[in-house]
């Protein structure tokens, strides 16, 4: 069966901020558009991606980026009247690996580690979502890692399939190709070898995250109940999320 997976929002200076809604769930239900964004790096918005994201309807903003990233290339949304900005920070993207030189063996095991190692940050993330009455938009550098973790947990948590959630991730590396090329580059030239997996999203690894979020937690919902959040909360968010 073919799944249409939703295509980036035509904007100046950031090629992977797109909708989550549109998709179906197993249950006949949609998810519902202008509810939450998925993006990378808000850095570089020129004044009219700014103006289409607000026209959109978009009054959270949140920063899944270390205080190091955020501090070196601010988010344009940090000062915008009526939006709320907040940067919750889920670890400073590959810089740690690099500097110990162990890097994960795939980005899945990453992923996997991001839901063991940062429960407190996701139930402040989803608590977020809870409190905001417009467009939510969260995001990291390529909108990819950090943000394709937020993505499925939501989408799980929706009861969309995991083909639709897999393909939703795994679109990423088509978006950002140029932007991969350039760093894969930028990289072997400054001597740096970086496991091809690093600059890619691909759908396995997304796969294996799924397994492992059914397999230790038994799914989206048990595992935000982990994280801290109540099941009334659970149900605010699905109702919110889901036509």
């Amino acid at each position: 069966m073919h799944i249409e997976i939703n295509k980036p929002l035509k904007l100046e200076s950031a090629l992977n901020i797109r909708e989550l809604g549109g998709y179906s769930t197993t249950g006949g239900r949609v998810t519902k558009k202008g509810v939450f964004l998925r993006g990378d790096s808000t850095h570089s918005l020129t004044p009219g991606d700014l103006d289409t994201l607000i026209n959109l309807g978009v009054t959270l903003v949140v920063d899944l980026r270390s205080p190091d990233e955020v501090k070196e290339l601010p988010s344009k949304f940090n000062s915008v009247k009526n939006i709320k900005y907040e940067n919750v920070p889920m670890f400073d993207g590959l810089a740690s690996f690099f500097a110990t030189g162990k890097m994960p063996g795939s980005m899945a095991e990453l992923y996997c580690w991001l839901l063991d190692n940062c429960q407190e940050q996701y139930k402040r993330i989803f608590r977020l979502f809870l409190e905001n009455s417009g467009i939510s938009l969260f995001h990291c550098t390529a909108g990819k890692d950090r943000t394709g973790v937020v993505a499925m947990l939501l989408l799980q948590l929706a009861g969309v399939p995991d083909d639709t959630i897999i393909r939703d991730y795994a679109v990423s590396e088509e978006n950002l190709k140029i932007v991969f090329d350039e760093q894969s580059q930028i990289l072997k030239k400054s001597g740096i070898e970086v496991p091809k997996y690093v600059l890619g999203s691909k759908p396995e690894d997304m796969e294996k995250t799924l397994c492992y979020l059914k397999e230790k937690y038994n799914g989206a919902c048990n595992y935000l109940l982990k994280c801290g959040l109540t099941q009334q909360e659970i149900g605010k968010l699905i109702d919110r999320f889901v036509d």
